[in-house]
């Protein structure tokens, strides 16, 4: 069988799963889901593993490749969703038509654009040996694990959203970085007139200081200079004062002796 026919008859499986999903009982719902998610994960392996590979190597670079990867994310993320939901709970039929949407959606457009592009690029004898390997892997899938490889491919796609909030705090971590410097070095750069402005002050203050100083110093010695007068001219004054004093005395011991001789001369 060719590669795009078994494809497309895995659609129609998938398609009918669904359908009796919906019409089946709460005690066979189970084993319907657990054969949904099988049906889905193992038809997601082949494509991403085989098929999408060598479309791309016969197509050449295509948006549609790209495309198919994120819808097989987010049609896995809600089959995980779905297996962590017991089909009595009122999410389970909201969960399984989100789920119905993403996949039928991703359906119609590889069997409008991408299935025929592959089948014009690719030649008969190609899509033959192709689709017997994708028939081989799919057994492979569905008789493994295939719940621990549904979790091992959501864990994949995840980190796509936390690698670009690593991305991102990356650059703003090395925005932060060279923001730093320039922070550092600015205090420096203000530090700088703020001291000179110091100085600056500094020396203004002690010119000023210097002023006053020398505004003050002659004010002292002018009041200095009268209390130095005033204590010698008071001196002197006092000198002259005591000098009529002692003459007076030296004149009364000369009256003295002479009141002597005079005695002596009447005498």
């Amino acid at each position: 069988m060719k590669a795009t026919d078994l494809l497309k008859e895995q659609h129609r499986e998938v398609d009918e799963l669904f359908e009796r999903i919906a019409q089946a009982d709460t005690n066979e719902i189970g084993a319907l889901r657990d054969e949904l998610v099988a049906s889905l994960v193992g038809h997601a392996a082949i494509e991403e593993e085989l098929f999408y590979p060598a479309t791309r190597e016969a197509l050449g670079a295509s948006p549609l490749i790209p495309t198919s990867y994120e819808e097989h994310s987010l049609v896995e993320i809600m089959l995980q969703k779905l297996l962590s939901t017991e089909p009595g709970d009122e999410t389970f039929h909201a969960r399984l038509g989100v789920l119905k949407e993403l996949v039928r959606h991703h359906v119609e457009e590889e069997e409008q654009e991408l299935l025929p592009q592959a089948e014009r690029a690719m030649g008969a004898d190609r899509l033959e040996e192709l689709g017997a390997r994708l028939e081989a892997r799919f057994d492979q899938v569905r008789e493994g694990n295939v719940e621990a490889l549904l979790s091992q491919n959501v864990a994949k796609s995840m980190p796509a959203a936390g690698g670009r909030r690593t991305r991102a705090a990356k650059p703003a971590a090395r925005k932060a970085a060279a923001k730093r410097p320039p922070a550092k070095r600015a205090p420096t750069q203000r530090a700088e007139p703020a001291r000179g402005a110091q100085k600056g002050r500094r020396g203004a203050a002690a010119t000023t200081g210097r002023k006053k100083a020398a505004d003050a110093a002659p004010a002292k010695t002018g009041r200095a200079a009268p209390a130095r007068k005033t204590g010698r001219a008071t001196t002197s004054r006092a000198t002259t004062s005591r000098a009529p004093a002692s003459r007076p005395a030296k004149t009364s011991r000369t009256g003295r002796k002479g009141g002597r001789t005079s005695s002596a001369s009447a005498r």
